[in-house]
């Protein structure tokens, strides 16, 4: 045998073979892949993260697809020691500083004059504040390009002061982004926007009272994002918009306008597990709790409860497959998320008190808080959606405390350092990180104070 010559004709054969094979493949896969698609979601990608990170979470009890987010784990202290808009000790200072844990020496509303963008690798921990904590108002808080970030324990309110388009925060196309205990509220355009956004969860938090000119909660436009424990109040429609990969867990939606959860009615395809969620109408609701679904909107729903009566009771019924299917929904056989770090679920008929015990930034539950917690829990007979913040009052008063001794400010208070063994004149302490736990010092203590009960706003935190 020549196998100079009869190697190439080998081979050509075997290519040409092959590569019939695969044409036949490819055609086959374009053929069947819209009935797979519409089947089952697609694979999620792994959370990237190092062993160490998988095993500490942001803090105790963060859940969903930004429970592992570090923010500014083991980076610099950086305080806040003004409400001015700008300048050393400034809130707009502090979160632009790219690898920092921002905390608070001082309380009170902090009026922006433009929008600010906030840096990677943060952790904004509004529980350090004294008195009744620390809301941002005027104008908006981006995180547009950025990554890994925690916050807890604020209050977001852009109001009629921030441009018509504006939200009060945006997500924009930030990842591992870790939200728990927020106030956002008073937003122009969506109280929420979340475009492109991906491996973030907003959990225990008030997202309500929306402003013109469209009043909405959240355009969710996010692959890989956990919604949980939270209350959606007096927002016109968009509980939110849910446009990607959205995990919909124990939330209350009280008092929607036009609509209550929204589908994403778009060309692509979009997957939503909706599960254990109360639906609660009041004087302004119509008589869709969910609506704008196409064939395209890939949806999972178990447990949910609606109470449309108005009747001062809580006696919701059971919300079927059959109302999905009334707005066009596909419904898929079983659910598609799975984070890292599951979310806890709780039965839907004890998420409505829970709820109003301790969502939002609760440690110190301000009046605009309490005023929308009571109409959820009139069941029906109390809430309205306002055209801006006038109409409520505005802001509440402050109530003024100061912040305790810090000789080194590293963000710990001398007395806890000295309770816990630690130098009050030695600031690297704060930023060594526990081996037991995972988390430094400060988030320690950071931790400690979260995990108080709510309070009424006329005492210090």
């Amino acid at each position: 045998m020549n196998t100079t010559t009869s190697f190439p004709q080998t081979l050509l054969r075997s290519c040409a073979s092959s590569i019939l094979h695969l044409t036949g493949f490819v055609l086959l896969l374009a053929i069947a892949s819209p009935v797979l698609r519409a089947q089952a979601p697609p694979a999620q990608p792994p959370q990237a993260q190092t062993a160490q990170a998988v095993q500490t979470l942001a803090f105790p009890g963060a859940e969903g697809y930004g429970a592992t987010a570090t923010g500014g784990r083991g980076k610099p202290v950086i305080a806040v020691t003004t409400l001015a808009d700008d300048g050393p000790g400034s809130f707009r200072a502090a979160v632009t500083h790219p690898g920092a844990t921002v905390v608070f020496k001082v309380n009170g509303v902090i009026h922006l004059k433009s929008n600010v963008t906030l840096a990677s690798d943060l952790t904004i921990a509004g529980q350090s504040a004294p008195g009744d904590g620390v809301t941002v108002a005027d104008a908006k808080v981006t995180m547009t390009g950025s990554h890994n970030i925690i916050i807890r324990y604020m209050r977001f309110r852009g109001g009629i002061a921030e441009s018509q388009g504006s939200s009060s925060l945006q997500l924009g196309n930030a990842s591992r982004v870790m939200l728990d205990h927020l106030s956002i509220e008073w937003g122009r355009w969506d109280n929420i926007q979340a475009e492109g956004n991906s491996y973030t969860t907003l959990q225990n938090s008030i997202i309500g009272e929306g402003i013109v000119p469209q009043r909405f909660g959240c355009l969710c436009e996010s692959d890989y994002i956990s919604f949980s424990h939270n209350l959606w109040i007096d927002n016109k429609s968009r509980n939110p918009k849910g446009k990607g990969h959205i995990q919909y867990i124990n939330n209350v939606v009280y008092n929607w306008g036009v609509d209550g959860y929204v589908g994403g009615h778009g060309g692509a395809d979009h997957y939503a597990d909706l599960i254990n969620n109360y639906f609660i109408a009041g004087p302004d609701s119509s008589a869709s709790f969910i609506g704008e679904f196409t064939k395209t909107d890939h949806t999972y729903q178990s447990g949910n409860l609606l109470d449309a009566n108005r009747n001062g009771k809580l006696d919701g019924r059971p919300v079927t497959q059959a109302d999905f299917e009334k707005v066009n929904a596909d419904i898929l056989p079983k659910p598609f998320a799975t984070p890292d770090v599951p979310v806890h679920i709780d039965p839907a008929e004890s998420i409505v008190g829970e709820i109003a015990r301790q969502a939002g930034d609760s440690l110190c539950r301000d009046a605009v808080d309490a005023r929308l917690v009571g109409d959820l829990l009139s069941y029906g007979t109390k809430g309205r959606l306002i055209a801006d913040e006038s109409e409520v009052g505005g802001h509440p008063p402050v109530v003024e405390a100061k912040a305790a001794p810090d000789s080194d400010g590293d963000g710990i208070p001398d007395a806890w350092e000295l309770k816990h063994h630690l130098n009050p004149h030695n600031p690297a302490d704060a930023l060594a990180i526990d081996a037991k736990t995972g988390y430094s010092n400060l988030e320690l203590y950071l931790n400690e104070l979260a995990d108080q009960p709510v309070r009424q706003c006329a005492a210090s935190r």
